[in-house]
């Protein structure tokens, strides 16, 4: 990959973080650790925290339908809760082929471009569901779209603001925020994928993740993503009660989960036996993921600028924090 970027928060602290490789492979730009990069499906988890402040603050329910808050959407989604949207039992539909094929009108949804939310509902509001809401698991980045779409019409604010006012602020992430096409970004990586036959690393094509800012579209320096994780371990910035929401496993009614999720967070234990929470992510130009070790109070963030790399990046992770652990 032509850069990394990883950071480590122990009881609070920025304990480690170091950059390594370009940021900008034809500029000779070296990668510092300000560098922003795509954090893919790791917005989820950032996501799903200004769901539960805003759960905390009674401006929404988690587990009421969803319909209350958005009339206007099918009547097959009128039922659903955010609870099932943030735990993918929501049974929206996932990424699809077809999604990505240029003859489509307006094109690739990669390629589009997104107005409203509405237009980015459009891609998948009108398709079959995949499951009965609540009965089974089915991990859909679309799923996070219409939750976004629910707690715009509830507030009568835009996904990005939401970030910034109860994620950006709060915490002092500075760096995170939405990946916006044509936007001047400071430090910004620049992103890049692999042909596939020769293995030459070339600059990523332009994509526009507008349409999934929740799911997948924020931007963020793995520092700020390790304190994210690291503001999670005590109440403070959430109650004692969201925290536990957070980290509950949400059980489907009908088939067992293949993985154990709460609200965004997917939840095991490391190869000692500790609780461990994590999200991590993939997209053009981008590999991605946050971790945490409640018992060991440590936060882990990793971050690249090229996707697709053929690696785990839960093992690097457990890696690094068995470094800091018997440290």
């Amino acid at each position: 990959m032509p850069s990394l970027s990883a950071a480590v928060v122990r009881d609070g602290q920025l304990v480690w973080a170091e950059a390594f490789g370009w940021a900008d492979m034809e500029a000779g730009t070296l990668a510092t650790t300000a560098g922003r990069y795509r954090l893919a499906s790791v917005s989820k988890v950032i996501a799903a925290a200004v769901a539960a402040r805003l759960a905390e603050r009674g401006i929404v329910d988690l587990d009421a339908p969803i319909g209350q808050y958005r009339p206007s959407l099918p009547a097959a989604h009128q039922q659903t809760t955010l609870r099932q949207l943030l735990a993918h039992t929501g049974g929206v539909r996932h990424y699809v082929g077809s999604d990505y094929d240029p003859r489509r009108p307006g094109g690739a949804i990669d390629q589009r471009t997104y107005r409203n939310t509405d237009e980015a509902l459009s891609i998948f509001i009108h398709d079959p569901l995949v499951s009965v809401p609540g009965e089974v698991f089915n991990y859909s980045t679309f799923g996070y779209t219409l939750m976004s779409a629910v707690l715009e019409s509830a507030t009568r604010l835009s996904f990005p603001y939401l970030v910034e006012t109860e994620v950006t602020r709060p915490l002092d992430l500075h760096t995170v925020g939405p990946d916006v096409i044509g936007a001047r970004v400071p430090d910004r990586v620049r992103c890049y994928q692999q042909v596939r036959d020769t293995g030459e690393v070339r600059p990523a094509p332009m994509v526009n993740p507008a349409y999934k800012w929740a799911g997948g579209g924020l931007l963020g320096a793995a520092g700020d993503i390790a304190r994210f994780g690291d503001a999670l371990l005590n109440p403070g910035y959430l109650s004692m009660a969201s925290l536990e929401q957070t980290f509950t496993p949400v059980t489907p009614t009908r088939e067992p989960a293949p993985v154990q999720v709460g609200l965004g967070w997917r939840i095991d234990r490391d190869p000692a036996g500790r609780l461990r929470y994590h999200h991590a992510g993939s997209i053009t130009g981008g590999r991605s993921i946050v971790m945490v070790i409640p018992e060991a109070a440590l936060s882990i963030a990793i971050l690249s600028n090229m996707g697709d790399l053929p690696v785990d990046p839960l093992t690097p992770a457990q890696r690094m924090a068995e470094g800091f652990i018997t440290a």
